[in-house]
Order: C-alpha cells, then structure tokens, then sequence
C-alpha cells in the first residue's frame, strides 16, 4: 500500500496541456513519484476522458494526441472500470449517507479502494474520500 499512489483524472490531464493551472506541479509530483519508486495508478475512464477533452481543445493533432496520450498512459498501471466499480460508484453517489455527488469521482475512489492506494492526488476542490488520503499536487513536500 506504501507505494500505492492514485492520480485522480485533473491530474493525468494536467500532464498533457502544460496551459492549466496545476501542470507544472503535477509533471514535478509526477518525476518525484517515479524516482521514489512509487507505483502510479489511473482508470480506464480517465484515459477516455482525457482523450475526449484534449481532443477538444485542440493542442494537438489527432496523431499526435495518440502518441501523446500513449506515452503518458506507459507511466501508469491502469485499473480497469468495469460492472462492479461502476455499480459501486452509482451506489456511493445514491446513499444519502456519504457525501458522493459527482460519479465520476465516486468512480476514482472505488478505484482507488480496488486498489488499495494510499493517496488519491487531485485538485479537485470537492473531491470526496471515506478512508483514503485526499492530497493536492502542493501539499506534497520533498
């Protein structure tokens, strides 16, 4: 589990399109990470998600995007989504006594607990987690 670190979707992006705010912290967590031997994780859906944004916005060619999004998804081990994360999410986001209203981040935490992570990175403000550590990309300190 010490190694184990989640990277919530923001940041997978944020590795790809140096014009968001939070880029240039992520690529220093991210190298930080690799030197320390951490094991980085990501979803299957952030992958598709990503695809779908940074297609939209244009920063690449579609050929490029590919190669891009190939090259960054090799860092990681991705946790497949499949009919039992998916119907663990939908249930966080419907039990009135959690906090989950967002799926796509009651996704990243069932992930995150399939897993077995230590950390979830992201910078989502309203990130929700019941029992593994939310950190952002500053609050790391090396």
């Amino acid at each position: 589990m010490e190694n184990k670190i989640y990277l919530d979707t923001n940041i997978f992006i944020d590795l790809m399109d140096s014009t968001r705010p939070f880029s240039k912290e992520s690529l220093i967590l991210l190298r930080h990470f690799i030197a320390e031997g951490k094991v980085l994780y990501i979803n299957s859906d952030t992958v598709t998600n990503a695809f779908y944004i940074l297609s939209k916005i244009k920063r690449y060619t579609p050929k490029e995007l590919l190669l891009v999004i190939k090259k960054t998804v090799s860092l990681f081990t991705v946790v497949a989504v499949e009919n039992n994360e998916v119907l663990s999410a939908l249930s966080l986001c419907e039990d009135a006594t959690t906090s989950f209203k967002d799926y796509e981040d009651a996704l990243q935490y069932i992930c995150a607990m399939k897993i077995d992570a230590k950390y979830i990175v992201t910078n989502d403000k309203g990130f929700v987690s019941l029992d593994i550590k939310v950190k952002k990309t500053n609050e790391f300190v090396f």
